[in-house]
């Protein structure tokens, strides 16, 4: 059973059954990530923030903010509310993510 952790206004994460991965729904985009991929995803989506919220604080609801995509392509277009949702997110699945690695751990130190 999916196990959602964390939701907002744009979407929410999702960890898989199995824990290989978590799955981001955000808009219209669902994205799969892998424990070793979260932390360059939030890096970017917070480089993206940090290098256009002055300049897309007029009009925080227009798309205007480009995300290109590994593969050849394609580019997801957020506005800046959405990309303040999706670093909400991120940054909160990946704290609780977190968590729970630590938590295992001492649970194993334990033992």
């Amino acid at each position: 059973m999916h196990r959602c952790l964390h939701s907002n206004e744009f979407g929410c994460a999702v960890r898989c059954p199995g824990g290989c991965c978590l799955h981001v729904y955000f808009g219209n985009v669902a994205l799969a990530l892998k424990p070793h991929e979260m932390r360059p995803w939030l890096d970017t989506v917070d480089n993206l923030y940090q290098g256009h919220a002055l300049a897309a604080a007029d009009e925080p609801d227009l798309r205007r903010i480009s995300l290109r995509s590994p593969v050849d392509n394609l580019t997801l277009l957020f506005s800046l509310n959405e990309l303040v949702w999706l670093s909400d997110l991120l940054t909160s699945a990946h704290l609780l993510l977190e968590v729970e690695r630590i938590l295992a751990t001492a649970g194993e130190k334990e033992e």
